[in-house]
């Protein structure tokens, strides 16, 4: 549900006309939304809970929000404002040989990230909603994530600031780099509002324990929390910062915090001054990037999130399944989710008589990622997992939200519902199979159904990886051949193939099945981190002639409905909100 301990305004900015024009499928925006808010890939591996909530590396006493923030200064410290090169673009992956990337957090990081970017999030991308997680998730402001970052494939060049370094070859790398004085300030007191200097990456500000083997931590402040502890210390003398309290010749915090007469630390002094402040330059970090390369708007969170949509053949029912997930934003625990869908074939084809077929959800979960966590709502997934005659299929489906409090909505796309493009080429995850029960080191079995008579003159699928081990992107197409040893089933012949290379943990491919006459049916965007994932049970179906209409038929017009449901999600917002400041 809405938390009445809303933190910022920023939760009614995301509920806003950022995502007005928002339709489905947007392959790019629905993978950033979805990992942004939901905290990692289609088949449940988190990335989120790696640093949620505001974990200690293990072995140390600082977090890993405080290496993820570090690895992405290292990485945009490559920017060159005068020829517009590097910036945030993934290159630190190649670059943690360099004494300027001292130390095992930041391989730890990377390690962190490595297994997250796929065909639309970059390794650059991962990075900076790392970033924004790390803020978040150690009680700091919501920093907005745009997406589009194109990685790297080499190492950039050297740009990471020296605690040794005088104050004017500070100031000059970060001009360099694209801040002035009053930035360069507020980007390393923001930056080092957590962590702080460790043995034996530092033993020169830093000395060892009584055992040199051990890891030791001068933290900046004192608490773990991005706070504003790292100004008011500074301020009032009291501060514990290694780069100010210990080797003179390293102390770095003192030059720069001091750059400017103290002017832009006491316009920090205050909690609310300095979260807004590090807002603001931490979008300008994550912003960093080479002047060939165009970012997204903001990813705002969509009060109503379809994703998982599959159509294929199940196997042991012999027949086809509808898979799709709806995820709302909840305001009240006693809502209720049903899904409506036409038929493609026969007499009832495209709902004609407003015959419609309909079933309630197999299953349902909530879902959260730092950064939901930290606006306060409550994201409720609800699965549906639905039997389908092949003599019927499925053209387009919808929903109908009960929110229990006598506010009933159709969500269908905007009034074109979510359509389903082909049922001719589908893939069968039932039927494939991942690497580990194959031999070699890599490789993944994949299964079409190709509706029987189809007769195409090629089947293959066209495979992108971009969580590999080299971390360089991986694209290869293969040919699938029919396959002999699977009987025709539902309608449908069965063709495979395995793609043999490495793709890493985040392979998304294309099926497309070509026709004599050249026509093409694709079944895109398929991930195959969902093979052997488990679905809930089939749910049953029922058909009504009253329902919810798409596009119009018994339920409200597209307008109302929208209007109906932006006043269910931002009245109980503006609600909570006003109370909270009463």
């Amino acid at each position: 549900m809405l938390n009445i301990g809303l933190p910022r305004p920023l939760v009614l900015l995301c509920f806003s006309a950022l995502v007005h024009g928002y339709q489905w499928p947007s392959p790019q925006y629905d993978a950033l939304e979805d990992f942004l808010y939901e905290g990692g890939r289609p088949d449940g591996s988190s990335m989120a809970q790696l640093v949620t909530p505001c974990k200690l590396r293990a072995g140390t006493n600082t977090t890993v929000a405080a290496e993820w923030v570090r690895l992405v200064y290292h990485d945009t410290a490559t920017h060159n404002i005068s020829d517009g090169t590097g910036g945030l673009d993934g290159s630190i992956f190649f670059e943690t040989g360099r004494s300027e990337n001292v130390g095992s957090g930041m391989n730890n990081t990377l390690s962190d990230f490595s297994q997250y970017p796929s065909k639309y999030i970059s390794r650059a991308d991962i990075i900076a909603i790392g970033t924004v997680w790390a803020v978040a998730t150690c009680s700091g402001p919501v920093i907005p994530l745009r997406g589009g970052r194109i990685d790297a494939d080499v190492a950039g060049p050297l740009g990471v600031p020296d605690p040794s370094d005088t104050l004017d070859s500070l100031t000059n790398n970060f001009a360099k780099q694209g801040y002035n004085v009053s930035e360069m300030i507020q980007l390393v007191a923001c930056g080092h509002t957590l962590g702080g200097v460790r043995y034996p990456d530092f033993p020169t500000v830093v000395a060892p324990d009584s055992n040199p083997s051990d890891v030791v931590v001068a933290l900046f402040d004192d608490t773990q929390a991005f706070d504003h502890n790292i100004i008011t210390q500074y301020l009032d003398g009291s501060t514990q910062d290694p780069l100010i309290v210990k080797n003179q010749t390293m102390a770095s915090d003192t030059r720069v915090f001091g750059a400017d007469g103290n002017v832009t630390m006491k316009s920090m002094s205050s909690a609310d001054s300095f979260a807004q402040t590090c807002t603001t330059i931490f979008d300008k970090m994550l912003s960093t990037v080479p002047s060939s390369v165009t970012l997204t708007d903001p990813i705002a969170l969509l009060p109503v999130k379809v994703s998982g949509v599959q159509l294929t053949v199940d196997t042991a029912g012999q027949r086809l399944q509808l898979q799709a997930s709806v995820r709302l934003v909840l305001s009240s625990n006693n809502t209720s989710v049903k899904m409506y869908w036409c038929d493609r074939y026969g007499s009832s084809a495209n709902c004609a008589g407003k015959l419609q077929r309909l079933a309630a959800p197999g299953g349902s979960a909530t879902v959260s990622s730092p950064t939901s966590l930290a606006m306060g709502v409550t994201l409720k997934k609800y699965q549906f997992v639905v039997p389908i005659d092949p003599s019927q299929s499925v053209s387009k489906f919808w929903f109908e939200v009960d929110y229990g409090n006598g506010t009933i909505t159709t969500e269908d796309n905007g009034g074109a519902g979510y359509v389903v493009d082909q049922d001719q080429v589908l893939w069968v995850p039932s039927l494939s199979r991942g690497k580990n029960v194959l031999t070699g080191a890599q490789g993944v079995f994949v299964t079409a159904a190709v509706k029987t008579g189809t007769a195409p003159s090629k089947v293959y699928i066209s495979c992108f990886g971009r969580a590999t081990t080299n971390y360089l992107p991986a694209n290869f197409t293969y040919d699938l051949s029919l396959n002999s040893t699977l009987p025709a089933m539902a309608g449908y012949d069965f063709y495979s193939a395995e793609a043999t290379d490495d793709f890493g943990a985040t392979m998304i491919f294309d099926l497309v099945g070509v026709a004599g006459n050249g026509t093409q049916w694709v079944d895109g965007d398929r991930f195959s981190g969902l093979i052997g994932i488990a679905l809930p049970a089939q749910s049953t179906v029922n058909s009504t002639t009253q329902g919810a209409g798409v596009g119009g038929g018994k339920g409200a017009s597209a307008a109302v409905r929208g209007k109906a449901r932006w006043a269910v999600v931002l009245g109980a917002v503006g609600l909570l909100w006003t109370v909270a400041y009463l």
